[in-house]
């Protein structure tokens, strides 16, 4: 599953979900230091401190909870990729896999992805949903990477007559008015592309902005992240922010008003102090393990771009981009389900999807894009 710092078990409450449970065990693998690890690197006051947007708040809170778990004896530099890639392979000795296949949803693709550099021999197979590869320099990348999915968005409504029809000149009218707006990069937080409902909504929301009929929230709600932060920190803050431009240039990249492109805040990573990760663990995987990469065409999280980035350097992949899809498309429930009909149908024979043979009637391949919301009755 994702993350870093997301609990990874929930898949395990509806197996029958998946369709190569009734074929093959699935093992569902959480991630060390997260909700139900044991020790979970919880951090309470994180989320407490997020509310208030303010750098000091933030780094007191991240060196109340650092103290805190060092007092207990936790090891705060022992979270990291690599670790949980040999706790996965511990977890494969002990289950006496000879081989098995590894499926990876945004940062789970990237354990994925160090797993196939570390332990190719007992790799059978990869699915990378969302990829997340550790060449990608998130926090110098996301503000372009949101303002792209927002146009690809928005050039989508202009080539549907009703959408366009609805909102007309909205690309035009949106960034005007964003970028001369208070507080704009809360409302650049409201357009949700992460998943379906959030993608066909988007226009109108856009519209509404650029109308002023909607304002930004005046601060965060103060709800829990859903992250178990100290786990988080320690792996972002070590090998994400050490690497990053945003690191040594200390501000947001200006392609969005000055939207925060960091997943993780610079104070927070200040804060936690850990040491950095050696520098060939963010190089590019090469490895000929067959491997299908899915991505959202929408996800402004992990684009499409980012699936072949990685894909360059796995010499027998294929890149799937889901037309209209937001991040995790095998997850997302109230879709076609044709993202996981292709990865169930990859795991079941890799050759129905990579090669010659490769089948060409799966339904991922010729959806239709999304309908989005216009208040005009569809036809």
């Amino acid at each position: 599953m994702g993350g870093p710092g997301v609990g990874s078990l929930s898949p395990a409450a509806y197996p029958g979900a998946y369709p190569w449970t009734a074929e093959r065990d699935f093992i569902v693998f959480g991630q060390r230091g997260t909700r139900h690890a044991e020790p979970a690197l919880e951090c309470p006051e994180v989320d407490s401190a997020l509310a208030t947007r303010s750098d000091a708040r933030l780094g007191a809170a991240a060196r109340t909870c650092r103290a805190r778990l060092q007092a207990a004896d936790i090891d705060l530099a022992a979270y990291h990729t690599d670790a949980i890639t040999a706790d996965l392979e511990d977890l494969r000795q002990v289950l006496d896999i000879d081989h098995w296949i590894l499926f990876g949803t945004s940062y789970g693709t990237r354990i994925a992805l160090d797993y196939a550099r570390d332990v190719p021999e007992h790799l059978a197979a990869m699915v990378l949903d969302s990829p997340l590869p550790p060449e990608v320099r998130y926090d110098d990348e996301s503000a372009r990477n949101l303002r792209d999915a927002i146009i690809r968005v928005i050039d989508d409504c202009d080539a549907q007559a009703t959408c366009r029809a609805a909102y007309p000149e909205l690309g035009r009218r949106f960034f005007m008015a964003f970028n001369v707006a208070e507080r704009s990069t809360r409302l650049a937080a409201m357009i949700d592309l992460t998943s379906a409902d959030g993608i066909t909504s988007a226009p109108g929301l856009m519209d509404a902005i650029a109308r002023g009929a909607v304002a930004a929230p005046e601060s965060g709600s103060g709800g829990s992240s859903g992250f178990t932060w100290g786990m988080r920190l320690s792996v972002w803050c070590s090998e994400a922010w050490p690497f990053s431009k945003r690191a040594r240039e200390d501000r947001p990249a200006g392609v969005l008003g000055g939207y925060e492109s960091a997943a993780v805040a610079p104070a927070l990573c200040r804060a936690w102090d850990v040491p950095p990760r050696p520098a060939p663990f963010v190089e590019p995987v090469v490895s000929s393990v067959p491997t299908l990469l899915i991505a959202g065409e929408f996800d402004p999280l992990t684009p499409p771009t980012w699936a072949r980035r990685a894909a360059a350097s796995l010499a027998n992949s294929r890149v799937i981009v889901v037309r209209g899809g937001g991040h995790s498309p095998t997850l997302e429930w109230s879709g076609d389900g044709c993202a996981l009909e292709i990865a169930a149908a990859f795991i079941r024979n890799p050759t129905s999807v990579l090669g010659p043979d490769a089948r060409s009637d799966f339904c991922v391949l010729t959806a239709q894009g999304p309908e989005y919301e216009t208040g005009v009755p569809a036809r």
